[in-house]
């Protein structure tokens, strides 16, 4: 058994091996989620972001933007669709291409672009929720990838007698990849609408302290 301590700090458990600096459970993370001490970011967590983003959109239902950023989101799943049927070439860039080709056959070119744009918000808002630039790439491409039932299947439990669902996991690489890809197509824009939500949060504070003011002058 390893003597080596999980180089996690606070974590105190022995390594998985001796060749790993991690516990078996940081270890896990790290594989999952792109950083040893990085949580998974739940559907719950993103909601408030991605509404954002969506009444964003729906203030300016007109603009160009949005139509060009689902032309970029066809450019990245059209260049995958080609990695992917390459017999030869490196193998984490095919698992990555095909990853987001199996998206974009459930998916909607809508829905990826404003989950991106709401991971990015919720990264700008909180970035201590992100462990590490890796941690955030992952978990952007965990999000979208949950928007597809592709890695969903069942598998039948002889101990219950049931069907369970079992959740097929992108390996790291490929994860880092896509969630690359995504963030350089959009991470400028999303950046760029947070802008937006501090310039209206500060005019809306500014009108309070107007109306505030005014109040407390009447006579």
């Amino acid at each position: 058994m390893t003597a080596r301590i999980c180089a996690v700090p606070n974590c105190g458990n022995p390594a998985a091996s001796d060749y790993s600096p991690h516990c078996k459970r940081h270890k896990s993370a790290l594989r999952r989620h792109g950083a040893p001490d990085q949580r998974g970011i739940t559907k719950a967590e993103l909601a408030p972001f991605t509404a954002r983003i969506e009444a964003r959109i729906a203030k300016n239902p007109d603009s160009e933007a949005w139509t060009l950023m689902e032309a970029a989101w066809a450019t990245i799943v059209a260049e995958a669709k080609s990695t992917a049927s390459h017999r030869i070439g490196n193998r984490y860039q095919r698992s990555a291409a095909n990853e987001i080709a199996a998206i974009a056959l459930d998916c909607a070119p809508g829905e990826v672009t404003v989950t991106v744009l709401g991971m990015v918000l919720f990264w700008h808002d909180r970035p201590l929720r992100f462990a590490s630039d890796e941690a955030l790439r992952v978990q952007i491409a965990r999000r979208v990838r949950a928007l597809s039932q592709r890695h969903v299947g069942l598998r039948y439990e002889h101990r219950t007698g049931q069907h369970v669902r079992v959740y097929r996991e992108m390996t790291p690489k490929a994860a880092g990849t896509v969630g690359r890809k995504l963030l350089t197509a959009f991470g400028g824009v999303g950046l760029q609408l947070a802008a937006l939500d501090e310039r209206d949060r500060k005019a809306e504070q500014e009108a309070k302290l107007r109306l505030a003011t005014a109040l407390s002058n009447l006579k």
